[in-house]
């Protein structure tokens, strides 16, 4: 998607594509258009590039012989006007990010959203053997308090201290009263990718029963049992598809973003907890699924700023970037916890594409914007030695990054 925004932008500003490759090195199966364009799939499938005329030479000096020779009319990079230049290198980061709106929009349409009346949705198998709740149900009365929307049962909740709740509750025009468990039992809603929860496969609708022969009564106990667990492996009983498992997890210190925005490094084994029940979900219509959506994409780009400024503080480790491998691995996580979860995490990562090739660096397109930036004020190009220069130290880095990345996915997926 990010080489496609490039590709067509740069033929809308009539520039010629030389290739359009998905993938790396050896051609497997290539085509050209009537345009002269070479579509090619290669052999290492790790993303992929768009050349346009010019880009033999990484000063973009003038080759328009190039489509002379090839009897093609579209200029080179190098004749663009610097507007539609930076039009064609601002196009591969819009297209992540409208990507990623997309996707997340289409999740959130096919998802649904939380309705905020107090009619029960999804039920945790555990606790819809164990105890009278149906999807369906409409809850009248907390501890004899009355419930007007989903998200008082939560705050009435939150002012008693109690093992056990009274729901007065309506199901088919009856009324009835039933005792349900604290509502935030120590059910698995989410597992985040590279976790410790992700290599000990545990799956979304998991309870844990006990830690260590410790009975677990809420998700804080649990959360108490790994944050003090100094990184020693914890015996964990899990419920499962109607019969309990045995699991052994061993927590990892991973960066936490606490409230007021700084980054502590805690022990974690990568579980999102909830309610034993949810709320029932209604489909939301297109704008207001695009609305969240971007809101989402927001979010995730906030998110990644912060953590690049938390690593630059010194409050992050480095050690928790991923590179090609930790990428593979987490997508793999994900796919095990349903496509809901493959296709969140295939936005978040084109939306880290984006903002990545935003990084003012040489031979990314943050780099090349800074230099069309320039280009435009000073009125000329600088000079090729320094270009030549510039996007060798660029090169460079980035390698140096991906070599950095790479060892450190061996270490955590493999060691």
């Amino acid at each position: 998607m990010h080489e496609f925004g490039h590709f067509i932008v740069g033929r809308i500003n009539k520039i010629g594509v030389l290739v359009f490759s998905i993938g790396f090195g050896p051609k497997i199966f290539s085509f050209h258009d009537k345009l002269g364009t070479e579509w090619k799939i290669s052999a290492i499938p790790l993303g992929g590039y768009v050349k346009f005329f010019g880009d033999e030479n990484p000063a973009s000096i003038n080759v328009s012989q190039i489509a002379v020779s090839r009897n093609l009319s579209s200029k080179s990079f190098a004749d663009a006007s610097v507007f539609s230049r930076f039009l064609t290198v601002a196009a591969g980061p819009f297209a992540n990010f409208l990507f990623s709106i997309i996707t997340f929009s289409i999740i959130i349409l096919v998802n649904g959203v939380a309705s905020n009346a107090p009619i029960v949705g999804k039920v945790n198998q555990f606790y819809q053997e164990r105890y009278d709740l149906r999807p369906g149900d409409k809850i009248l009365k907390v501890e004899n308090r009355d419930i007007l929307k989903f998200g008082d049962i939560f705050n009435e909740l939150s002012k008693i201290e109690s093992s056990q709740n009274s729901f007065l509750i309506e199901r088919n025009g009856l009324k009835k009263e039933i005792v349900l468990p604290y509502i935030f039992q120590p059910v698995v809603m989410g597992i985040e990718p590279l976790s410790s929860a992700a290599r000990a496969n545990l799956k979304v609708g998991d309870v844990f029963l006990s830690v260590n022969g410790e009975r677990l009564y809420r998700f804080s106990d649990l959360r108490n049992f790994v944050v003090n667990s100094e990184g020693r492996e914890l015996k964990v009983l899990i419920f499962r598809e109607n019969r309990e498992i045995q699991k052994i997890i061993q927590p990892t210190l991973t960066p936490f973003e606490e409230k007021n925005g700084t980054f502590t490094e805690k022990y974690r084994i990568g579980v999102l907890g909830g309610p034993i029940f949810q709320a029932e979900r209604s489909t939301p219509s297109i704008s207001e699924s695009l609305s969240m959506g971007s809101t989402a994409v927001l979010s995730v780009f906030t998110g990644t700023i912060r953590g690049i400024r938390a690593m630059m503080l010194g409050e992050v480790d480095p050690k928790h970037l991923s590179g090609p491998i930790g990428v593979a691995h987490a997508v793999s996580d994900s796919v095990k916890s349903g496509l809901i979860s493959f296709f969140t995490l295939i936005s978040i990562i084109s939306t880290g594409i984006g903002i990545v090739n935003l990084l003012p660096i040489p031979v990314l397109d943050g780099g090349h914007i800074v230099l069309l930036g320039y280009e435009a004020i000073m009125k000329k190009r600088p000079s090729e030695k320094f270009l030549r220069f510039a996007m060798i130290a660029g090169l460079f880095l980035i390698l140096f990054l991906i070599i950095y990345t790479t060892l450190n996915d061996i270490l955590r997926v493999f060691l």
